[in-house]
């Protein structure tokens, strides 16, 4: 085999012991000096005999120098009972591999390395000193140090944010969430982790398949709307915003979302269209009442002198009769239409709501017995006195009950609380049926002037829409949950500070 033939020591002559020697010197020079972590020979009192020139380098020095005039109790470890530490391993065990040290360097900074050593003893075995190497993990450390400072802070984000926060896998199983999105659902953490929020939170399963079909295949949604149902039951409306993570094949691996609890604010955004709405019919309302009423009049006259020139017992007098009367209930149509868009200008006074609520239900007593309806009612004594027209308040009553007993054709229960509340300063009276209830695609709109379900029509639809001007009227709002076959329940929030507009 061609190459360098290698001799044994004792076939060498000196000449070619003298070169193996210079060979071995030469190499551990260029070894001891171009290593990438730095070597050292200290003694045990704690001063280096030698180091490379990656030692000194590490420890923040420009020339060898200055580093074997350090010494090493005071110069070197940043902690100089880690040394007294580290001594006693080293000399008991006679070496020691990977001692976590904290080094100072020139500028004070903290060098974190690994120290391997082993004991340097003399010819007499007597320990002398120390060599080994020291790797330098100070850039690892820095890393580290920042990544957890960023996963300290993604986590402090993460858990103080006012929305809720979710991560699930591809199937919809939650992986983590915030305590935000446990309130918004009424779940703790542990009961949610593990759930599928597909299956087990939201309302309808047509929207979840439409929110996880496009949350699917766009990768991302933004302000997707759904409800849930929360532990204790109750419906929430919730806003879904996220996006989905994907694998390198492109598949999803994962969702990370936000949730808000828009309950409140589409409330408040329905009252808003409401208003508007009442706002465009009030307009329409003053101007059929100005177009309409003076020919109304006009011939509600003419028929009066026709009706003079008629005989009660003509054959066509019905007739005559008949025309006036229809005149007369388009008229009081328009004076509804006006009362409901603007009600009487009535002064407010001091207002028992319990008193009114009694009168009511006394006035309708024999209805209730008629119908077969049971009337239980749960008034909070001494409520606060309430700043009203006591007259239109008592015609919200009334236009509720009404609407109460016609949804009960069998019978049923009609349960009618009030309550004060001091935290919101305001009244709350309930009117609460076990009728046929409202459909949901009923419910938003059941306070629209001539929205009306009655097959056999007797009025007009005005009846609610006139009850949510009343109650406007008063700073007050209507609020109202239903379940078809199950019944309806409307509340009245009437806030004592009603007295000034």
């Amino acid at each position: 085999m061609p190459g360098k033939e290698f001799l044994s020591v004792h076939d060498m002559t000196m000449e070619q012991v003298a070169e193996r020697l210079q060979e071995i010197e030469r190499n551990y020079e260029e070894f001891f000096a171009g290593a990438r972590d730095g070597f050292y020979i200290s003694t045990e009192e704690g001063q280096f005999l030698d180091c490379n020139d990656a030692l000194v380098r590490m420890l923040g020095y420009r020339v060898t120098e200055e580093v074997l005039m350090l010494d090493l109790n005071k110069d070197l470890w940043a902690n100089p009972w880690d040394r007294v530490r580290f001594q006693a391993i080293i000399e008991e065990q006679g070496r020691v591999k990977d001692y976590r040290a904290v080094f100072k360097r020139k500028d004070g900074s903290p060098v974190y390395a690994t120290l391997s050593s082993e004991v340097w003893k003399d010819m007499e075995g007597n320990i002398r000193g120390y060599r080994g190497f020291v790797v330098d993990h100070t850039q690892e450390r820095l890393m580290r140090d920042r990544l957890a400072a960023t996963e300290s802070k993604y986590r402090e984000l993460f858990e103080n944010i006012s929305e809720g926060v979710f991560i699930s896998d591809a199937g919809g199983t939650v992986i983590d969430c915030n305590e935000a999105l446990c309130r918004i659902i009424g779940y703790s953490r542990n009961e949610f982790l593990g759930m599928n929020y597909y299956r087990d939170l939201f309302v309808n399963a047509d929207d979840v398949m439409g929110f996880r079909r496009q949350f699917t295949q766009k990768g991302q949604i933004s302000d997707y709307e759904l409800q849930i149902v929360r532990k204790d039951g109750t419906i929430r409306d919730v806003s879904m915003s996220g996006y989905a993570t994907r694998n390198r094949a492109g598949e999803i691996e994962s969702y990370q979302g936000l949730m808000r609890d828009i309950t409140e604010a589409r409330r408040l955004r329905t009252q808003l269209v409401q208003s508007e709405r009442l706002s465009a019919m009030g307009k329409m309302a003053s101007q059929l009442a100005h177009e309409l009423n003076n020919p109304i009049f006009a011939i509600m006259n003419c028929l009066e002198l026709v009706k003079e020139a008629v005989s009660e017992t003509h054959s066509k007098r019905k007739y005559l009769d008949l025309a006036y009367n229809e005149c007369q209930r388009t008229s009081g149509l328009l004076i509804k239409m006006l009362k409901f868009f603007k009600p009487d200008d009535e002064q407010k006074g001091a207002t028992d709501i319990n008193k009114l609520i009694e009168e009511t239900l006394l006035f309708y007593e024999r209805q209730f017995k008629n119908l077969n309806i049971r009337v239980e009612t749960q008034l909070q004594p001494d409520l606060p006195t309430l700043m009203a027209v006591g007259s239109q308040l008592k015609q919200v009553f009334i236009n509720m009950i009404i609407n109460a007993n016609m949804a009960m054709p069998q019978g049923g229960e009609l349960t009618v609380p009030s309550l004060f509340d001091p935290e919101k300063d305001e009244i709350q009276v309930k009117i609460r049926d076990t009728g046929v209830g409202i459909p949901p695609k009923n419910l938003e709109r059941i306070f629209d002037a001539f929205f009306t379900t009655k097959k056999e029509v007797k009025g007009v639809g005005l009846g609610l829409s006139i009850c949510y001007g009343l109650i406007r009227e008063h700073n007050g709002r209507i609020g109202v949950e239903s379940e078809v076959g199950k019944g309806t329940e409307f509340t009245i929030y009437l806030p004592l500070n009603s007295a000034e507009d």
